[in-house]
């Protein structure tokens, strides 16, 4: 049984106001807003702070794991949320005689809410941020030409004034631009051009695109058939109940759905990349020892990497072994994109950075 009062304050319960808010250093720190009105400005203030750790507690979480498993943690009470936080600081402020409304930036503590999610059995995705494309192609009926760029292309104008939230998944339309507009049409989205998809994905620097199509059905909602680029299942089919009079509510729902959609898919393969573990041996050639230890922290920031242990030093070179959990695809991907290149050689590679 997971005790709060023995882990959290033996740990390093650490919990202060600071003027300033320091710049965010990891998926566990998150702005919140908050505006509280009540009797006093003292008493607003205490549920303010109350809401913030809260607001943070569900955004730190719903990073990690997927909707299904946050959820499970809804019932947590205040008391129990403040031992997941380590630091509080104000990044702005402002109070009447009766109202607290200020811009915090909360910061949990890793080692205990990993410790607690464990506790629960609740899986947790490797802390990778991934950037998503939505190309968002429409029809009115079923036998209707696609639109894409048009003005009339409704279901693209609601994912344009989609909301940013704080997510490790970045989920965003495909940017309507000259650029985009000569890249993929709505046709080439349709029929599933690879080769047009694939170079939507370049140049928006996006780990995969998705075909999201949406067609009123009848007189029954809004059907949207979600397509990946790298995705090797069939098609999925969202259907958002509805009167299609009611256009401007099912298309802001179907936004909300297929977020949730992707986000959930792409969390669900993270978390069974996170079971699987595998290491390399490495081989590092350095001129000064400085070198090295920098090259040692980055490596060590890397996601993916559990450990670095060094097996042998010197003369210019380090003989270690790294590591990491999911496939060599994405270790190569994340080490490629702290700056480092892996060449093998037969049962070893040479790392260099």
């Amino acid at each position: 049984m997971f005790n709060f009062k023995s882990f959290a304050f033996g740990a390093l319960m650490f919990l202060a106001l600071l003027p300033e808010a320091k710049a965010q250093s990891s998926i566990y720190t998150v702005n919140v807003n908050v505006d509280v009105t009540d009797v006093n400005a003292a008493v607003a203030r205490e549920k303010a702070m109350s809401s913030a750790y809260r607001q943070a507690f569900d955004i730190v979480v719903r990073k990690l794991t997927t909707a299904q498993d946050a959820a499970k943690l809804n019932e947590m009470t205040d008391d129990q949320i403040i031992n997941f936080v380590k630091e509080i600081s104000v990044v702005s402020e402002k109070s009447s005689n009766v109202r607290y409304i200020a811009t915090l930036q909360v910061t949990l503590n890793e080692a205990i809410l990993k410790a607690y999610l464990q506790e629960k059995d609740i899986q947790t995705a490797v802390a990778d941020k991934s950037k998503i494309v939505v190309i968002p192609i429409f029809r009115e009926f079923e036998s209707d030409r696609p639109l894409l760029w048009e003005k009339q292309n409704m279901w693209l104008a609601a994912w344009q004034q989609k909301s940013a939230r704080e997510n490790l998944i970045e989920i965003v339309a495909i940017p309507d631009t000259p650029i985009s507009q000569a890249e993929i049409t709505a046709e080439q989205a349709q029929t599933y051009d690879t080769a047009a998809l694939q170079e939507v994905a370049l140049n928006n620097n996006a780990n995969d695109v998705y075909v999201a199509d949406a067609v009123f059905d009848g007189i029954e909602g809004l059907k949207i058939t979600l397509t990946s680029l790298k995705s090797e299942q069939a098609a999925e089919v969202i259907r958002i109940a509805g009167d299609r009079n009611m256009a401007e509510y099912l298309l802001a729902q179907g936004v909300i759905e297929v977020s949730k959609k992707i986000e959930n898919k792409i969390k669900n393969a993270n978390i069974a990349q996170s079971k699987m573990q595998s290491s390399i041996s490495a081989i590092y050639n350095y001129e000064k020892l400085s070198d090295w230890i920098n090259a040692e922290k980055q490596l060590k920031s890397v996601p993916y990497v559990r450990r670095v242990q060094v097996d042998a030093m010197g003369a210019g070179k380090v003989q270690m072994r790294i590591d990491f959990v999911g496939n060599d695809e994405r270790i190569w991907a994340a080490l490629r994109n702290k700056g480092f290149n892996l060449k093998q050689y037969d049962n070893f590679y040479l790392l260099e950075y």
